[in-house]
């Protein structure tokens, strides 16, 4: 079934392509909030979607759905909140910015320190090495010399995280060691 319709936001679905009915400048990037269900023009509908997501713990994942004859405005009705960043031969993708850290960082995420001093969160504990995300340089001299030599210990062995809360309970207690200089290569 070939259908179009004004998706919130002010984008039309015309020819394959999301369209800025406003003239805004983007023919892209908008929020679904859903449609106003007024069929707009017969267009060709993507026959796959891409959903996105990103997580506050620097993880990535993507899901593909190969879409049915179902109504492009019924599809995107499922994903209010979404916002669309891509729409190419074939592919509509989806991003949705998660407010939480993701399933993996909660299943196997430890804060630790990597070699050279850089506040890190690991995928398994800090010595396998399985880097997830970077933060910033502590100042190891200053926080041995804040904390007690448990705390530090246990930061070295790694700090389990499984929710937003304790995820942030690090990030928070640790930034008062952060130090002013630069990244080093390759964070």
């Amino acid at each position: 079934m070939l259908a179009a319709g004004i998706l919130a936001g002010g984008y039309v679905w015309v020819s394959g392509m999301l369209q800025d009915v406003y003239g805004t400048g983007s023919p892209l990037a908008g929020r679904i909030g859903g449609t106003d269900g007024q069929a707009v023009e017969a267009m060709a509908k993507p026959d796959e979607l891409v959903l996105a997501r990103t997580y506050l713990c620097g993880v990535k994942d993507e899901e593909h759905i190969r879409l049915t004859n179902e109504p492009l405005e019924q599809v995107l009705s499922k994903y209010k909140g979404w916002e669309i960043i891509s729409s190419e031969q074939g592919k509509l993708i989806l991003l949705k910015r998660e407010n939480d850290i993701a399933p993996a960082c909660k299943a196997n995420g430890y804060f630790g320190l990597s070699a050279d001093g850089v506040l890190t969160l690991f995928n398994g504990v800090p010595g396998e090495q399985k880097v997830i995300q970077t933060f910033y340089q502590i100042d190891t001299a200053k926080m041995e010399a804040a904390l007690p030599k448990e705390e530090v210990e246990l930061l070295k062995k790694g700090i389990r995280v499984r929710d937003l809360s304790e995820y942030n309970s690090v990030l928070s207690t640790f930034s008062e060691f952060q130090t002013d200089e630069t990244m080093p290569e390759g964070h």
